[in-house]
């Protein structure tokens, strides 16, 4: 199974503005939570959610992510 990552983050480091997010493909969930927790840090950061990836390339069911208090919730 594969996994996305979601990455939401302030491209100014200003609360309020409006939020960009980056995608990134994982073949393993440990993979994709090494990367969540790297990028968790800075005034940038406004969260990141990883999505199990179905068999038709679809997304399936948000597994784990990490809120921009630095609250992770594990869905597994």
């Amino acid at each position: 199974m594969e996994y996305m990552t979601t990455r939401y983050f302030y491209p100014h480091g200003i609360e309020g503005e409006a939020m960009d997010c980056t995608y990134k493909q994982f073949e393993t969930i440990e993979k994709a939570i090494k990367y969540a927790n790297r990028y968790n840090k800075g005034m940038r950061f406004a969260g990141i959610q990883i999505e199990e990836i179905t068999d038709n390339d679809k997304l399936g069911k948000l597994v784990y992510e990490i809120t921009s208090d630095n609250e992770t919730i594990d869905h597994r």
